[in-house]
């Protein structure tokens, strides 16, 4: 039997977990019935912290332990979408390190401020690409793991999931992104003029389409591919925002042979995957929820080539 320290802790844990779990991959009802989605749309969200918050010298308890066993990608304000542990702890990566070779260059007393995360050879992954995922060993004898090829860390002084104090600290450590980049960048990457289609893994459907905050993306069984057309407007593009494609398109995990775009009846231009008009879904509150699977029996997540994610 657990003692009563070990069973606080995993009663801690599950409870931050349980906050969190609209941000997560997978975390939200996928492949719902189309009769039971009136009752799955009533039901509140809850966001994911944001923001950072002050906090004194000490360590964060646990920095180094904490939930190395998942990673998830998970919307965190300003920074967009960021790469955290199976707990909600933000990752961090350090421009002293290489990612060519993979090498970590904080040890010692920096290893105590940034303590390493952790490699396993069963991490949970929730909207992060297992090809990304590798790790090194340590002069200290730990297996690090690595996303990218970057070394990940901890930040002592984040006090609890979400915070996001050790963002731009030393102007050497920043937030990591899920595929191991810098977080920062990536919302310049989505800047005005800019749309990025991702190819992300959202459970239970294996890779699907996303926008660039990692929202899902769907297709409609009354578009038509050949020609390109969408059969999607007032009432109904208000519920199903169109992706819109702006002059610079970026393609992550997508061929971008596939990508095209549609004039739609109000002049603007929307993007196509592989001839088909791609939507989010209002009711879609945080990254890779796929709440609007089977909508009406036609609406469906998007898989990359642009066919159902459900089919594949």
């Amino acid at each position: 039997m657990a003692s009563p320290r070990v069973r606080h802790i995993l009663a801690t844990a599950a409870a931050v977990g349980a906050v969190l779990a609209t941000a997560a991959c997978g975390a939200s009802p996928t492949a719902t019935p189309a009769a039971n989605q009136r009752q799955l749309e009533q039901q509140p969200s809850v966001a994911a912290p944001t923001g950072t918050v002050p906090v004194d010298d000490a360590p964060a308890a646990n920095a180094s332990a904490a939930g190395s066993s998942g990673l998830k990608a998970t919307e965190s304000g300003a920074l967009g979408t960021i790469l955290t542990d199976a707990e909600g702890k933000t990752l961090y990566r350090f421009d002293k390190d290489t990612a060519k070779p993979p090498k970590s260059n904080c040890a010692d007393v920096c290893a105590k401020a940034w303590p390493p995360v952790p490699a396993s050879d069963n991490l949970t992954l929730e909207g992060v690409d297992k090809a990304m995922i590798g790790s090194i060993d340590r002069a200290d004898g730990v297996k690090q793991l690595t996303v990218g090829g970057w070394a990940m860390y901890y930040y002592e002084k984040d006090a609890k999931a979400g915070d996001t104090t050790g963002e731009a600290v030393g102007g050497a450590w920043w937030v990591a992104a899920p595929n191991g980049t810098r977080a920062k960048d990536k919302i310049k990457a989505a800047a005005p003029g800019t749309t990025v289609v991702r190819s992300m893994d959202v459970k239970p459907f294996g890779k699907v389409l996303t926008d660039d905050k990692g929202f899902t993306l769907y297709v409609f069984d009354k578009d038509t591919k050949s020609p390109s057309a969408s059969n999607c407007n007032g009432d109904c593009a208000a519920k199903w925002p169109p992706l819109k494609a702006e002059d610079n398109i970026i393609a992550e995990g997508v061929d971008k042979s596939l990508i095209g775009s549609v004039t739609r009846q109000d002049g603007t231009k929307q993007v196509t995957v592989a001839g088909s008009p791609v939507y989010r879904f209002a009711k879609d509150t945080a990254p890779c929820q796929a709440n609007g699977e089977g909508v009406q029996g036609t609406w469906f997540v998007a898989a990359p080539d642009g066919s159902k994610a459900k089919d594949k």
